[in-house]
C-alpha cells in the first residue's frame, strides 16, 4: 500500500511588504515631532521593525548580510545604552524618594538636617551628570555607516538606528542639564536681576523650555542658599520633587518597554540570519 506524504510549504513571502515599510516610514516621520512621546513611538517603531523582519524573505536579506551583521553589533550598543540609561533613571528615582522622605520627616530634624539631605541629593546629581556625560560621549562614537546600498529596507533601518541615538541623546540632555550657579553676592541687586534674566533666557533657548529637572535643580540651589527656610519655599520644593518623581517613573517605564522591544527586534533578525549559517 502506497503511503502519501503531504508536505506543507513554509516559504517566506517573495518580497518585502509595502505596508510594513510604510508603517516604519510614518513612525520615523512622527518621532522627531513628538518629543513628549518619543520613547513610546520608538517602541512602536521597533515593533514594526520586528514584524517586518518576521515577514521579510530571507533571500532579500542575504545579499546584504554584512550590513545585517553590523546591525546586530549595533543593536548590542543600543541595548547597552538603554540599559545604562534605565539604571541611571532608577538611581535618580531612589535619590528622589529619599529626599522626599526627608522632607516628610523634617519636623523631627529641623532646618539643618533637611539642608544636609538636600546637599547630599545635589551631590548625587553631580555623580549622575558624570555618568550621563560618559553616555553622551559613547553616543558620539556610534558608527551607523556600513553599507552604501540604496535598498529601501536598509535605508529605513539606518534611519531607525539614527533616530534611536537621537532619542537617547534627547533623554540624556534632559536629565543632565544643570541650571548655572548664581553670581557671587557682591554683585548689586540690579546686576543680579539682569544676569538672572539672561541665564534663564539662554536655558530656554537651548532646550525650548525648562523641564522638571531644571526647575528642580534651580529650586534646590535656592533652598540651600536661603538664610531662612520658609514654609512657602518648602511647599514649592516638595511640589517640584513630586513632578520630577512622576516624570522619572514614566521615563523608567518607557525605557523598560523600549528595551524589551529592541531585544525582540534583535531576536527576529537573528532568527532570519540563523537559517543560512
Amino acid at each position: 500500500m502506497a503511503v502519501s506524504y503531504h508536505v506543507r510549504s513554509c516559504s517566506l513571502p517573495a518580497r518585502l511588504q509595502p505596508h510594513g515599510l510604510n508603517q516604519i516610514q510614518q513612525l520615523l516621520n512622527k518621532v522627531p515631532t513628538d518629543k513628549n512621546n518619543s520613547l513610546s513611538l520608538l517602541s512602536e517603531l521597533y515593533d514594526s521593525v520586528s514584524n517586518l523582519f518576521n515577514d521579510s524573505p530571507s533571500s532579500l536579506l542575504l545579499p546584504h548580510q554584512s550590513f545585517f551583521t553590523h546591525l546586530l553589533d549595533l543593536s548590542l550598543v543600543h541595548l547597552d545604552l538603554c540599559s545604562k540609561l534605565r539604571d541611571i533613571t532608577c538611581r535618580i528615582k531612589d535619590c528622589l524618594r529619599d529626599l522626599r522622605s526627608a522632607f516628610r520627616r523634617r519636623r523631627h530634624g529641623g532646618d539643618s538636617t533637611i539642608r544636609c539631605h538636600v546637599k547630599a541629593f545635589i551631590r548625587s546629581r553631580k555623580s549622575v551628570h558624570k555618568d550621563l556625560a560618559k553616555l553622551l560621549l559613547l553616543l558620539k562614537q556610534v558608527n551607523h555607516s556600513s553599507s552604501g546600498s540604496s535598498h529601501p529596507l536598509i535605508t529605513l533601518l539606518r534611519q531607525v538606528c539614527s533616530q534611536t541615538c537621537y532619542s537617547f541623546r534627547t533623554v540624556l540632555l534632559s536629565l543632565s542639564t544643570v541650571v548655572p550657579k548664581p553670581r557671587p553676592s557682591r554683585w548689586t541687586l540690579v546686576t543680579k536681576l539682569v544676569i538672572k534674566n539672561v541665564t534663564s533666557t539662554s536655558v530656554q533657548v537651548q532646550t525650548g523650555h525648562r523641564n522638571e529637572f531644571q526647575i528642580m535643580d534651580e529650586e534646590l540651589r535656592r533652598f540651600c542658599s536661603a538664610k531662612e527656610i520658609k514654609k512657602e519655599r518648602i511647599k514649592c520644593v516638595i511640589t517640584n520633587l513630586e513632578k520630577v518623581d512622576v516624570a522619572v517613573e514614566d521615563l523608567e517605564e518607557s525605557l523598560e518597554s523600549l528595551y524589551r522591544r529592541m531585544i525582540q527586534a534583535r531576536v527576529s533578525l537573528l532568527n532570519i540570519l540563523s537559517l543560512h549559517i
